[in-house]
Parts: structure tokens; sequence; C-alpha cells
């Protein structure tokens, strides 16, 4: 950390490796920073790598698992989880936080409030501007977010294993050069692609054999865009036309143009197929442009410069990918930092391991270590989709 915790990946790797190819191989997962390898870090991507260095992990249930387990638990000690209960503004007495105000006008106060949203939607929409200080009105006017994203959402009826697909990821990139890859995603009009310069490619039912039915895969394939790209259609709100329609389906084409090119003949197999895009980031998680990673990581907004669990209003907390790092990790750790915060503890005090406590690791590609209730939930779910007539919900 002394010694290159201030210098990009690039710098880094320029300096002990000579080999631009094996740069780039080492960079490559660079897209999981939304940066390219001139703008993140080297921290950043230490930790990204070493993640990955024995294998990353996937939760069975999918991500929707660690929000169940989590609701459950909240629920356990008291707690009430509402949904459909939008807030329209955080609601202050002089500079402290006292409650919220949701968007049927119902209010509802607390001791402490705990924002998950983006810096910009905290303070300019949910605070207010008129409510902020010189101070953080200039570092908001600095803070630049990550960038967003289309995903397609793809069911095939096809066996993807003899098709090389496995229970890692993928990054594709149609050159070596990772910076002009990322850049011609970027800058490019994106009905102007021939193909796709760079995407990750992920098979949840790989990657979870208790969500496969036997017969039919379901793959999350991302591509990283800017913003501007959809700004033509962000007025439209929940009445998307007809030409939003057509603009999906052009993108849905182009992303089966390069995944034709990955996995020959996966088009002839098409069960389902729909494609998010920023505006649906927007829609549901509220982020500014519709960012996926909340503020860009770049050296001037991390650490000693990034947003802190504790706002500069009295009682009023932040959370999330903004304010450590991104990612399920980082946004996970930023909620430990900011209880540890608000309880005046240290983080690793708040992570001590409970005796009961008991995490099961799976290999997904080796079954012979597969324990009988997961063998079990797999013959059910197989038997389940026989029965329905091949139907897919």
């Amino acid at each position: 950390m002394g010694k290159y915790g201030l210098f990009s990946l690039e710098k880094v790797l320029k300096k002990f490796i000579k080999n631009s190819v094996l740069r780039n191989i080492l960079s490559v997962q660079c897209g999981d920073h939304a940066l390219s390898p001139s703008k993140i870090p080297f921290p950043f991507h230490c930790a990204l790598m070493g993640h990955y260095k024995n294998g990353a992990y996937y939760p069975m249930g999918g991500g929707g698992a660690l929000v169940k387990a989590k609701t459950n638990r909240l629920k356990a000690l008291g707690a009430e989880i509402r949904t459909r209960s939008g807030v329209k503004k955080i609601l202050l007495q002089q500079n402290k936080a006292i409650g919220v105000e949701l968007e049927n006008g119902e209010q509802l106060f607390a001791e402490n409030i705990i924002s998950n949203a983006d810096p910009h939607t905290t303070f300019q929409r949910l605070i207010g501007e008129e409510n902020l200080n010189k101070k953080l009105q200039k570092k908001l006017a600095k803070t630049t977010y990550s960038l967003t994203s289309l995903i397609l959402f793809l069911t095939v009826d096809i066996d993807m294993t003899k098709h090389g697909m496995h229970s890692g990821n993928i990054w594709r990139f149609t050159e070596v050069d990772i910076d002009n890859a990322l850049s011609g995603i970027i800058n490019t009009p994106l009905l102007e692609l021939k193909e796709l310069p760079g995407m990750f490619i992920s098979c949840t039912t790989l990657k979870d054999p208790t969500s496969f039915d036997g017969k039919n895969h379901n793959f999350e394939v991302v591509t990283l865009i800017d913003y501007e790209q959809f700004k033509p259609y962000e007025h439209l709100g929940k009445n998307r036309n007809e030409d939003y329609q057509n603009f999906k389906k052009q993108l849905c084409d182009l992303f089966m143009v390069s995944l034709e090119k990955e996995f020959p003949g996966i088009t002839n197999h098409m069960v389902h197929i729909d494609l998010g895009t920023p505006l649906t980031n927007e829609y549901y998680i509220n982020s500014t442009r519709g960012n996926i990673y909340g503020i860009e990581k770049t050296l001037k907004q991390i650490g000693p410069f990034a947003f802190k669990p504790q706002s500069p209003f009295k009682n009023l907390y932040l959370t999330g990918a903004s304010i450590m790092s991104h990612g399920v990790a980082g946004a996970a750790h930023s909620g430990v930092a900011t209880a540890a915060k608000i309880l005046g503890e240290r983080p690793e005090e708040l992570l001590q391991v409970k005796a009961d406590q008991k995490l099961r690791v799976l290999e997904a590609e080796d079954d012979t270590q597969w324990p009988q209730d997961v063998k079990r939930k797999i013959v059910q779910k197989q038997k389940k989709f026989r029965e329905s007539g091949d139907i897919i919900i």
C-alpha cells in the first residue's frame, strides 16, 4: 500500500511486465470495476484478484438468497420490512435528520437514518440542494459515477457444458488492448457496432445447479456503456414507447452476434430473451444515471477522499457501494463500517463468528461432494419442470 497504493494498475504492470499481451491478460477483469487499467487503483485490482484466487463464490438461490437471509434475520429481531414505499425526502430539524417522508405523504421518525442510495440521490434529491453547505455542494459537483450497463437475460434449451461453458465467468474482448476495447464500448454509438467490443458472460444455472431444471440454462450477459446513449429515452418513465422497444430489440440482436461467436448455434436454442438497460437500473435502485457501482473508484474518490459513513448531517449515515468499495463484498463491508460508526465500535468487533454459524462451500461442477439435501432439491426442481409440460414461466 505504501509503495504502490497511489498508482494505477496499468502503471504497476508496465513497471514489472514488458509483454503487453500478458499485461492485458492480467487486466482483463477490469470490467469488474467498470474502469480501464489506466484508471483503476492498483490495490483495488489486487483485492479483486485475491477474491478470485481460490475461486469465486455464488449463493445457492442466487443474489435473492442474500436478501432473503437478511430480511428473515431483521424480522426475527423485530424489524419491519417495507416494499413499494418510495422515500420522497429526508426530514431535517436544523442540521439533524429526524425521519423520512414517503411518497404517499406518510412520515416515519427514527433516532438514526441510514441511506443506501448514492450521494447525489441522498443529498440532492432527498435532502435538497438548498440544505447543503458549499463544501458538500463542491464535493458533489466533482463526484463522478461508474458506468452503467446493459444486461441480457437469456434462456437456452441446450447443454451448455458441451459448448465450453462452465460455472466461472468469461470476459470476452474483441481486441488485446483492454483500454481500447472499453473505450470502444463507451464512445461508439451502440447501433454502429458490428459486435460488442467487450462483454461479461455468466451462466447462473451452472453456478447454482439447484436452479437448473434439467433442460434450460440461464445466462446473464453484461456490457458496460455510457448513460448518454439512453438519455433520449429518460423522459419516458414507465411508458416505454415503440421506439424504445425497437432499440432494445436491436441491442438484443447485437448481443447475440457476439454470443454466437463464443457459442456457435446458440441463437437457434433461445427460449427467452430480455434486456435490462440504464433506465432499468434507475427504476429499480434509483442510481444516479443508472450507475452500477456507485461513485467511480478513481484515486481521487477513494480512501480519505471518499464519502464517509457519517454524513455532514447529524444522525444521517451513508452506506453502500459509494462508501468503501463496489460489488457484493464492498457494499457488505460498508454496512459493517456504518453499523460500527453508529454503535461506536470497531468493524472487526462486529464480525465475530458464532458457534452455530456454518458455511457450506460446494464445488459447482463436482457433484460427488454434494450433500443429499442438495441432490434432493435438484431432483425436485427437475421433476417439477417435467410435470409442468416444459412451460417456462
